[in-house]
């Protein structure tokens, strides 16, 4: 299906992968992201910005296309019919309604499932706990809501880890490469991630040590004085 040389340098089984050097020729294989809707952070299982430096870091000539549903299912099945008509390669899905999918997956394009599973998916990146419990706001807003004790604990989703999975799979096949590491959810091979609940005690040891956010993020402006009094810096 793909009308271009393969990708000559393949991923490792691990997926540490490194720039590709040489291109495919021809069309460009392009890889389609059907998101349910950027602007609502609840959903927090996809970064496509990261998505997109991730893909075109490992495959040279590969490219992204982004169709934001904006929250509506029957624009994004609308949009996965275009992704299809505009020759995409891969999909990878974020879905508004998994379960409204299925002319998205009863073709031969293949679909990789972000956050929550559609029926019928070749490749699954999701958590083990399931689909995360939704709230508004970014994580750093999320993080200094609970040092101000606005909250007592917050959900960390490792986002950037899952779209940096979900793009090497993409890229994977693109490559024809076989991955290894899955485990079967509902018959399809699926790399699963854990959330981690965030208190004002573990906020530094997860949220800044694993660097997604500074204490600088945390502690400037109206919560300084709190971080000072909780010993956060």
């Amino acid at each position: 299906m793909l009308r271009a040389r393969l990708l000559t340098r393949l991923l490792t089984a691990a997926l540490v992968v490194a720039p590709l050097l040489s291109a495919c020729a021809g069309d460009e294989p392009t890889i389609a992201v059907l998101v349910a809707d950027t602007d609502d952070a609840s959903s927090r299982v996809v970064d496509v910005e990261r998505l997109t430096d991730r893909v075109e870091s490992t495959c040279d000539e590969c490219r992204v296309r982004v169709y934001d549903a904006e929250g509506d299912a029957a624009a994004q099945k609308s949009q996965a019919r275009q992704a299809e008509a505009d020759s995409a390669d891969v999909v990878v899905v974020v879905a508004v309604d998994p379960d409204d999918l299925g002319t998205l997956t009863g073709g031969d394009l293949p679909v990789i499932s972000l956050g929550e599973l559609v029926p019928g998916s070749d490749r699954f990146v999701g958590l083990e706990s399931g689909v995360p419990t939704g709230r508004s706001g970014s994580d750093v807003e999320a993080a200094r809501d609970v040092v101000m004790g606005k909250e007592k604990s917050m959900t960390y989703v490792p986002t950037g880890d899952m779209s940096d999975r979900a793009a090497d799979l993409a890229v994977a096949y693109l490559a024809d490469n076989p991955v290894e590491g899955g485990v079967d959810v509902d018959g399809v091979e699926s790399w699963l991630y854990s959330d981690k609940e965030v208190t004002v005690d573990t906020l530094t040891s997860v949220l800044v040590a694993e660097g997604i956010l500074t204490l600088d993020d945390l502690c400037s402006g109206s919560t300084r004085k709190r971080c000072a009094s909780l010993g956060l810096r």
